[in-house]
């Protein structure tokens, strides 16, 4: 069959398939469509980097429904794809067991929890697998460790988990690496670090193995599913490559929270391609800088307790504070909004409520255009650990020099901060919303004050006349 014929109907029995079945309102706000028509969860949990034996409680935890996370972000060099599995079987058995003792107890339980929701797995081929033959080994261990899970339909996202070895990334050791690989993988293919654009064979590979899983779709004999293909921490030239080579483009990209406001390049690629973005990174990449950048958290935590007040007021509770939206929840929700994936690493059950897509759903609604201004700004300054000032430009429109003086809040002390600045000439001078100054021409004839009326991040301009 034509390979593009074969796409189009996996496009669409992966689509109707994934759709199908009973979904909560937030999953409007908490889901989006996949170029292949895939309903994907917009918020995820990351378990990755998790200790092993933390996992079956963690994602217990993520799987109740007060949390309800419906795609769990991991890959095949983390070596837990099969403990997630027995985890997801536990839970969903567990679970079950407890409603049947309801049942017989206190009558019908009212939770559906013989047909839990499918869930998303997001995995991924290490480097150290890359080629045809190596992808390919590396997708079926995959799928196998997955095909444990009998309780609940999977939907699989494979991605490419880096486009090459690179030594000059200190935690990577490419000959280390391949030499400690087992002798059956080493026999499968050559090794990937000595090829530099290896990642195309393992591209084909994956566009094959995704147009298998649609055949199989068809007759009803594969579980999990290989819903879709993708790759994370592609740089730009890679990425425009591999979408110049593609016979099937890629549904999903995974990149760290950075590129989302400091690779516009990137981002304007993938978004004109119609490939959805999927952050990692965002709490160690942005939360953990507040201290170099404590403006720009006191946005978030302003915003944090407008939106808490907003949401009390929505369920009527205008008289007591009921919810406590943190700044993670808001920075989540700004990111679910823009239709940006997310997969924070949460273990504790505090935590995982707060990113749970049942929260962020009940704060999106509330966020206003202010409100987003404001995160586009702050955002980007935590990132970079930057002072978030709000600045004023003065232009001297006299024909001779002025200065310009800082009126102290509460003093009212005029102290100069800027000396000599001459016809024509604009200074620029960082400071808070609200201050006040002053400008003087050299005989004090001439006297403008202006309080600075714009927010931080904003610039105000002030022309100095008569």
């Amino acid at each position: 069959m034509n390979l593009w014929l074969v796409v189009l109907l996996a496009s669409h029995l992966f689509a109707a398939d994934a759709s199908s079945g009973s979904s909560p309102a937030s999953d409007k706000l908490t889901s989006t469509k996949l170029s292949n028509g895939i309903i994907i969860p917009l918020v995820g949990l990351g378990i990755g980097n998790l200790p092993h034996e933390q996992i079956p409680s963690v994602v217990h935890n993520s799987l109740q429904p007060d949390v309800d996370i419906r795609l769990v972000d991991t890959a095949h060099a983390s070596r837990n794809e099969g403990i997630l599995a027995k985890a997801i079987v536990d839970s969903d058995t567990s679970r079950q067991a407890g409603a049947n003792n309801n049942k017989r107890t206190r009558g019908s339980s009212g939770n559906n929890i013989e047909n839990p929701p499918p869930i998303h797995v997001v995995t991924k081929v290490w480097y150290t697998h890359l080629g045809y033959e190596r992808t390919k080994r590396s997708v079926e261990e995959s799928l196998k460790a997955l095909q444990a899970v009998n309780t609940r339909q999977v939907y699989v996202h494979m991605l490419l988990h880096w486009p090459r070895c690179n030594d000059d990334i200190p935690w990577m050791n490419c000959d280390e690496e391949e030499n400690n690989l087992p002798q059956y993988v080493k026999d499968v293919g050559p090794a990937p670090h000595l090829e530099i654009y290896a990642w195309k064979e393992s591209w084909k590979a994956l566009e094959e193995l995704y147009v298998e899983h649609s055949h199989r779709k068809k007759t009803g004999k594969t579980k999990p599913i290989l819903a879709s293909i993708g790759v994370s921490n592609f740089e730009l030239e890679d990425m425009t490559e591999l979408l110049e080579i593609a016979k099937i483009s890629p549904h999903l990209y995974q990149g760290n929270s950075w590129k989302v406001f400091h690779d516009p390049y990137l981002m304007t690629l993938l978004r004109d391609n119609n490939v959805f973005f999927q952050a990692y990174g965002v709490m160690n990449g942005i939360l953990h800088r507040m201290d170099e950048s404590p403006v720009a958290f006191n946005m978030l935590s302003d915003i944090s307790r407008e939106l808490a007040s907003s949401v009390d007021a929505s369920e009527g509770y205008e008289s007591q504070s009921t919810h406590v939206i943190t700044e993670a929840t808001v920075l989540l929700a700004h990111l679910v909004n823009s239709d940006i994936g997310v997969i924070p690493r949460a273990s504790s059950s505090a935590h995982q409520r707060e990113n749970s897509p049942s929260s962020l759903s009940k704060v999106i609604p509330h966020l206003t255009a202010t409100h987003i201004q404001q995160l586009q700004k702050a955002v980007p300054a935590l990132m970079k650990g930057e002072t978030l000032n709000a600045s004023i430009s003065f232009s001297n429109s006299l024909p001779g020099p002025i200065q310009i003086h800082w009126i102290h809040p509460e003093t009212k002390e005029e102290m100069l901060v800027a000396h000599t600045v001459h016809s024509g000439q604009v200074e620029v001078i960082q400071s808070h919303p609200g201050h006040r100054f002053v400008a003087y021409d050299t005989e004090r004839e001439v006297r403008k004050e202006v309080v600075v009326d714009v927010g931080y991040g904003e610039r105000q301009h002030y022309s100095v006349e008569l």
